[in-house]
């Protein structure tokens, strides 16, 4: 692979960040410990102070991989561990925010309200996260079962309308629940020139037939990387290579909120009240209980 890519890739992220981080002495990131934001925050770190919060419940992935990577950078990593209580406490606000009840959208959310209440508490006012690098460079695993149906024109073409809607199916909410804490979200990955530049990228290039990376992904024998040109983009960085081997987890499951809200709804007897109407989805039924 031409080096070219990763160089101007590199160059095109910097600026992002460097103009999202401009006259801003603090910014705070909405870590996963996931290559996408971990590799927003070390950046972000060469031009201004950092605070990175994570959230989830204890022994979730986004958990365990934000503890080791606090080990291994310089800028400061806040961990904390999500709890039933306080979510079910912030639910009706964050619903009333994106209008929405979708199980897997306000799962996705509540990190996003933890981190930015928190940040604001620190006196933070602009966060930055890593949305938008999934649907640039072939993060999702659904790429992948795309790729094996309909070959990499498939693929690009789901790529392509992903990016199209980004915003209304995934950003604004994520901007809308910060605002109540009055934080200034920000995307990097889409800023116009970055964003621009990697939809010019091959998507060979995204999720390339390679066994480099340990999170690999087979089709008919063949081993393929998502992300993989992000991923050769972060070790150039420095992003430890334990993060940029992690293999994608959806966000809701990542941080372990899915389980919490499902606990919940157990506990209020939804799921019983679900299958005595012949309903499965007894969390969404919590949730629209709460509007």
């Amino acid at each position: 692979m031409d080096k070219k890519f990763t160089e101007t890739l590199i160059e095109l992220l910097s600026n992002a960040v460097k103009k999202e981080c401009k006259k801003e002495p603090r910014v705070g990131i909405v870590l996963s410990g996931g290559i996408d934001s971990t590799l927003i925050a070390i950046i972000a770190s060469k031009f201004t102070e950092v605070t990175a919060y994570t959230y989830g419940i204890k022994g979730s992935p986004d958990f365990e991989y934000a503890d080791k990577l606090k080990k291994e950078v310089d800028f400061n990593i806040k961990i904390q561990e999500l709890n039933s209580k306080d979510i079910e406490g912030f639910l009706p606000k964050i619903i009333k925010a994106i209008n929405n009840t979708n199980p897997v959208k306000v799962s996705v959310e509540v990190p996003f309200y933890y981190a930015s209440k928190k940040a604001r508490e620190d006196f933070i006012g602009v966060m930055l996260c890593g949305q938008g690098a999934d649907e640039l460079f072939g993060g999702y695993k659904r790429y992948i079962d795309i790729l094996a149906r309909d070959g990499y024109g498939g693929v690009e073409r789901v790529i392509k309308r992903d990016v199209e809607n980004i915003w209304i199916e995934q950003l604004d909410y994520d901007h809308k629940v910060c605002s109540l804490n009055r934080i200034d979200l920000r995307f990097p990955y889409m800023d116009t020139k970055f964003s621009e530049h990697a939809m010019q990228i091959p998507v060979e290039l995204k999720i390339y037939e390679s066994d480099e990376f340990e999170c690999i992904d087979s089709i008919c024998g063949k081993k393929f990387v998502r992300k993989y040109i992000l991923r050769k983009v972060a070790q150039e960085v420095g992003v430890p290579p334990s993060i940029i081997n992690r293999k994608k987890k959806a966000a809701q499951y990542g941080s372990g909120a899915w389980k919490i809200l499902e606990k919940i709804a157990r506990e209020k007897n939804f799921k019983k009240r679900a299958r005595e109407i012949g309903r499965t989805d007894y969390v969404n039924m919590f949730l629209e209980s709460i509007v």
